[in-house]
């Protein structure tokens, strides 16, 4: 009787039950990295963006949920009135317990089904970076969402890579601060979506250099 072999579903819950593992015996040997300013200090202005209003304050349970060290989560105007919700939530050290939820999972949790999953190329501070692109669908309602993985001098697409990474710069660099990034605009008609996708990544492109500037470094603090 041939035994099959293992899906890559099960292989990748098996790597991140061992990555957690490994994250949790590392936090022995880790201290958290404080930000070299706060977030709320991001520029209101980003490219061709400009930002409009208070930044908002996420509720009090979501607050509990994610424990961010900080965060960010303020709406941009572009181009062509186009509105865009930035959202940053920085964490100085991962931990089991404590670490980056993927809105793959989060958006979902909230109602949000995800319509079309796809990678876009953009000009990253130190090259072309890949980072996500999502269409969210809930009742008549569209998302196009932009989201990545920025921290320790890093930016991932894949939620695996850069847990792969937080292993070996906790192991190397004693560091597993880390930010997830978010970018998201209604869609009020599908054939804007082209449009949209495209002043995000004008967004992005201005926004990834603009926090680099504000997270912690090697040098910032010595383990």
């Amino acid at each position: 009787m041939n035994r099959r072999s293992p899906t890559p579903l099960i292989l990748a819950v098996a790597l991140m039950l061992a990555l957690v593992l490994v994250v949790a015996h590392m936090a022995l040997d880790l201290k958290p990295r404080r930000l070299r300013a706060p977030l709320s200090t991001l520029p209101a202005t980003l490219g061709p963006w400009n930002a409009v209003g208070n930044d908002r304050k996420m509720d009090q349970a979501t607050l509990q949920l994610l424990s961010p060290q900080d965060y960010l989560l303020r709406t941009y105007l572009g181009p062509h009135n186009m509105f865009a919700m930035v959202f940053v939530a920085y964490f100085g050290m991962q931990r089991q317990g404590q670490m980056i939820h993927s809105p793959r999972h989060c958006l979902p949790g909230a109602g949000w089904q995800i319509f079309k999953r796809s990678q876009v190329t953009v000009a990253g501070p130190w090259g072309p970076v890949r980072i996500n692109h999502m269409i969210m669908v809930r009742d008549l309602e569209r998302l196009s969402v932009l989201y990545w993985y920025q921290g320790r001098g890093r930016i991932e697409y894949s939620e695996y890579l850069d847990r792969l990474y937080l292993v070996w710069d906790g192991l190397r660099r004693h560091r597993s601060d880390g930010a997830l990034v978010r970018i998201t605009t209604p869609v009020n008609d599908d054939a804007e979506i082209k449009k949209i996708l495209a002043g995000q990544v004008k967004l992005a492109e201005a926004l990834m250099p603009a926090l680099q500037r504000i997270f912690p470094s090697d040098d910032d603090v010595k383990p």
